[in-house]
This record gives structure tokens, sequence and C-alpha cells, in this order.
């Protein structure tokens, strides 16, 4: 896959969710990996110092999709050819291509509902539903990792879906995959998806894809959960307009 960096990101160059879930399933025998979708609020964070252990820990992941359309919009300023791959996007495609193809996954949900939906959809997958949890609490994330390793090794799954909120969900992963490299052979690929199972269960509104095309789904979303998502999009917003200007003249 070609790849080139943004953001000290590799960036995946393809076209279309299609052709993600397509080389994800071609690849799907290659050890413990991760697919993370950066978008502009996740670059900003993940660049602050100290959040760097993180960054350096998933900027290598072995599939990084332009989930943003300022990223999308910067790399080709940059000469570097993005199309905007969402998580939310792919999801449905390489949904349907597990269950057309008996594969397992594990998921990690932030909701029995969505847990219970998505087994009557496909019963050969396994689901875990963390209760509220701090990342400081070191106790309480090493019982969620026991229990999502356990689950998946007892199904040999093929596929981690991480649906919580961020950057718990990166955290975790990260937490995951260190036990899952230290205690077995395990092939299997992370994918760090967050709102993306409610948004396919329709439990979510996606904004209107004109909005999605100019980059203005952030506004939507704003509108829609405001309190949650006030300090992301104001200050964050001014510190990734920042980052994005050293990134212009970075070479």
């Amino acid at each position: 896959m070609m790849q080139r960096r943004l953001f000290g990101f590799r960036f995946s160059e393809l076209n279309s969710v299609e052709e993600v879930s397509a080389k994800l399933l071609a690849e799907k025998e290659q050890g413990v990996r991760f697919l993370i979708t950066p978008n502009a609020a996740i670059c900003t964070y993940f660049h602050q110092a100290k959040h760097r252990d993180l960054f350096l820990f998933y900027q290598d992941s072995a599939y990084v999709l332009p989930d943003g359309m300022p990223i999308v919009w910067l790399g080709r300023l940059k000469g570097i050819p993005l199309h905007r791959l969402a998580g939310s996007d792919l999801f449905p495609v390489l949904w349907a291509e597990i269950k057309a193809r008996n594969l397992s996954a594990v998921f990690v949900l932030a909701s029995q509902e969505l847990a219970d939906r998505l087994g009557q959809e496909y019963p050969k997958c396994r689901f875990v539903v963390p209760p509220m949890f701090s990342i400081t609490d070191q106790e309480r994330v090493a019982q969620i990792v026991h229990e999502v390793v356990q689950q998946q090794q007892a199904i040999e799954a093929e596929f981690i879906f991480l649906g919580i909120t961020f950057p718990k969900q990166e955290f975790l992963g990260k937490e995951i995959a260190q036990v899952l490299k230290s205690t077995s052979n395990s092939r299997v690929l992370l994918l760090t998806l967050g709102a993306s199972f409610e948004f396919y269960l329709k439990l979510k509104t996606r904004a209107p894809q004109w909005m999605q095309r100019t980059g203005l789904e952030w506004l939507y979303r704003f509108l829609k959960e405001p309190r949650r998502l006030w300090k992301r999009y104001t200050v964050d917003n001014f510190r990734f307009l920042w980052l994005a200007s050293k990134e212009v003249f970075r070479k």
C-alpha cells in the first residue's frame, strides 16, 4: 500500500472503503495490527506532549485512514492524493464481508443494546461492554483487557472492534495489543471505530452528505452534542489550525 507521512502518520492512499476492506481481508494473517481513523481532533490530541507515548504507539499502525476532510485537503495541498475514508463508511462494508466469509470478531462497545443488536445479526461474535472507567484506573483497565483477550482467544477472532469514546478506546487498544503480543501468537486486527456501530444501527444520525463533502460534519455533530463536544470544536480546532500551518511547510 502506498503511504506518505502527514501529521506523523502514514495515511493510506486508497480510493474507497471497498478497497480498504479488500486489503484488510487479504492481509489478515499478519500478527497483531491496528487500523485507526484520525480526524482533525484526533491528530491534535495525539500531538500534545502529554500524549506522546500514545502517538508513538499508533503512528506506525498498519492502516491509517484519513477520516476528515481537513486532512484530505491538507494532504492534497502537499501533493498527497488522499480520499476521505471514514470508519463509519468502512464498517458496513467490512461487516458484510465478515458475515459472508464466516469470520469471527470481538466487539468492545458502549452499550448492551449495541451488543444485542449486532449479536442478533451474526452470532459468531463475542461482546464486551465495559462499565464506566477511567484510563488512570489500572486495575479496572487490566480487568477489561483480560476479558477482551479471553474472548478473542476463545474464538480465535480475526478482528477486535473498539467502539467506545475517544481516547478511552485508544488507551484500551494499546493495552490489549501489548497483552496479545506477549501471551499468544494471535493474528488479529484491532480497529478503533468509535461511534461507527451506532451509525450503522441508526441509533445516531450522520450529517447530510453535503456537510460531509464540505468538511462541515463537525458542525452537525457539535449541534447534536454541544455540551460534550464544545471543547473539541473550539479550543482544539484552533490547535489544529496551528498544527496544520506547521505541517504545510514541513518537508
